[in-house]
């Protein structure tokens, strides 16, 4: 028997799937990539290290920041800059608002219909038009605060190496600031409305991987946690081991010691959930989960309630923005030397790594980027092999269509975003 989707709706990008199965045995489950190779490490060889992070940040039109950042953090390290503490600040700040923009877009608009097998968006909205506008409200908050700090809600303008192009209007941070309250009570909203939802019943044990940092929830900076040790990203991303299959070469797969890993706000939430926000551990605390969550559907509420927590996280850093000058985030000038640099972020859907290698011209002679989604590739596949087999109700397997549904479900739990896959 196979099972063959040609699309998956609700993902970032274009994606089939198919799965063989032969006496009740999964013999082959693999997402189908629709995308084309886009060559973006290839594309920024020969390219001045002024001018990639602009170029890097295209990859993604719903996770830009994030791209822009990590690349400033791998050209930092590689020529030695070491930015200000209020430059880190306020990329953090920009991080939550990342966060929040992506996170909302996926639960609400991407995910919610699964629970509910509502195929028209439109009577989605209908029925859950306070959940929608809450969705909404959070969204624009996030993208607020980007354009606040970066210049513009998509590819930032004002991140450089070591600083800032411009300072955030004082005056535009302190009427964010009065938002966040609002924001927080639809955070909290919503993440109370996914924790009451039924989860498709799937356990399976799993090696998951995120920044890790000994005093926070970890987004900007720290080292690289698994379950058994931790190391820092220059260690650990020369370890993971990207690979290419023939059904969809353009996307990459990725391993660490040679098995499949999860990253994401799941992993996030097993590895760092003591350093919550009061707030978000409070919503937490009710669903009655016990850590670790070995079950991906839940990736879904880890990512609302994360969304507690970024709004809580915005506050206070939007607190200390309010002092922050341009002197204080100034970029200086940078001696231009050989150098090599690892930077990792964590991305809404996961640890996102950059490696440059800048030469004596200050031009990229090496670069390579490793996204949260060609991490997840390989997890989501083997998860899917042992997932097929377990849908059953009394006894006989589902319907076909029954299966589509699920398999597309726990796609979209993992949030794929195949643009950055195919980068």
């Amino acid at each position: 028997m196979q099972i063959k989707i040609d699309h998956i709706a609700k993902i970032e990008g274009h994606a089939g799937f198919v799965a063989d199965i032969a006496d009740g045995n999964v013999t082959k489950a693999r997402l189908n990539i629709y995308e084309g190779a886009r060559l973006l490490e290839g594309i920024l060889q020969g390219r001045s290290f002024q001018e990639v992070s602009q170029i890097t940040s295209r990859i993604c039109g719903v996770c830009p920041v994030v791209h822009n950042l990590t690349s400033l953090k791998a050209l930092e390290a590689a020529l030695g800059v070491f930015p200000s503490q209020q430059t880190i600040l306020l990329r953090k700040l920009m991080m939550m608002g990342q966060i929040l923009n992506s996170h909302a877009l996926h639960l609400f608009f991407f995910s919610l219909s699964d629970f509910f097998g509502i195929k028209d968006d439109l009577k989605l909205i209908k029925k859950y038009s306070k959940k929608a506008k809450d969705a909404l409200l959070l969204r624009n908050f996030g993208n607020k605060i980007i354009e606040i700090v970066g210049g513009r809600s998509i590819h930032p303008l004002t991140p450089a190496v070591g600083g800032f192009k411009k300072a955030p209007d004082q005056e535009k941070i302190k009427e964010i600031l009065k938002e966040s309250s609002q924001a927080l009570s639809a955070a909290v909203n919503l993440a109370k409305f996914f924790s009451r939802l039924k989860y498709p019943s799937f356990e399976r044990q799993c090696n998951f991987v995120a920044l890790s940092l000994p005093d926070e929830y970890a987004v900007y900076d720290g080292l690289i946690k698994t379950e058994k040790e931790a190391e820092s990203i220059s260690e650990f991303m020369p370890k993971i081991q990207e690979f290419q299959v023939k059904e969809s070469p353009a996307a990459k797969r990725s391993q660490f010691k040679g098995e499949s890993y999860m990253v994401g706000a799941l992993a996030r939430l097993n590895l760092n959930s003591k350093y919550l926000s009061p707030k978000a551990k409070s919503v937490f605390r009710e669903t009655d989960l016990i850590l670790p969550i070995s079950n991906p559907f839940y990736n879904i509420l880890a990512q609302a309630i994360e969304m507690v927590h970024c709004v809580q996280e915005a506050q206070e850093l939007l607190e200390k923005a309010k002092d922050i000058d341009y002197e204080s985030i100034e970029p200086h000038p940078i001696e231009i030397k050989e150098g090599k640099g690892f930077g990792a972020i964590e991305a809404p859907r996961g640890t996102l790594f950059y490696f440059y290698e800048i030469d004596k011209n200050g031009l990229i002679k090496n670069a390579n980027i490793i996204t949260p989604t060609a991490q997840n590739l390989a997890r989501l596949e083997d998860d899917l092999v042992e997932y097929l087999p377990k849908l059953t109700k009394s006894g006989k397997r589902l319907c076909k269509e029954e299966c589509r549904d699920l398999i597309k479900m726990l796609v979209r739990a993992y949030d794929p975003c195949l643009t950055c896959a195919t980068h």
